[in-house]
């Protein structure tokens, strides 16, 4: 009824619109039909409303985005443990490195694993998994934040100016850092 009046629509124009019979939308108003979520959505969206989906504050949840990080064969990593980005690799990983597999797209931890990391941090986790743009931005940042310190570590160095301009330390050069 909120869609007819909204559109100032009869149930016969609704219907027409809709692509039901007229008899269904009335069973629909009467509450004597059910109604399944496409049918609802086609409805709704004639009077330009959608449907959504609301938490218990009221703040909309939206779906899980198509960009989130899958595993290396295409698949979507598992919803209900924390993803992470590829370079947020896990600590017992560090020294385990695998060069007869693709390097992994992302990482989770198993049930156990990942609510002892939860309480360490005091955390539970209820944010989306990562998206592929989110890991492209962590690389990114990653790459700028070595390239800083890099630059830090050379200007503390004391090089000559001529280990600058030679791309490597002059022969006078104290610091020996390979400019």
């Amino acid at each position: 009824m909120r869609v007819r009046r909204l559109g100032d629509l009869s149930q016969r124009d609704l219907a027409r619109l809709a692509g039901i019979s007229q008899p269904q939308i009335a069973r629909i108003e009467g509450s004597l039909r059910g109604l399944d979520v496409r049918t609802l959505e086609r409805i709704l969206g004639l009077a330009g409303l959608r449907l959504a989906v609301v938490d218990e504050d009221g703040a909309e949840v939206f779906p899980v985005s198509d960009d989130v990080i899958r595993d290396n064969a295409g698949r979507r990593m598992p919803v209900h443990l924390d993803v992470r980005v590829p370079t947020d690799r896990p600590r017992r990983l560090l020294t385990d490195t695998r060069y007869d597999r693709p390097e992994p797209q992302g990482w989770y931890h198993h049930r156990a694993e990942r609510d002892a990391r939860r309480r360490r941090l005091a955390t539970t986790s209820r944010v989306d998994q990562p998206t592929r743009s989110d890991a492209e931005s962590a690389r990114r940042e990653r790459r700028r934040s070595t390239a800083s310190r890099r630059r830090l570590e050379l200007d503390d160095c004391g090089c000559l100016d001529e280990c600058w301009e030679t791309r490597g330390c002059a022969s006078g050069c104290s610091c020996r850092c390979g400019g």
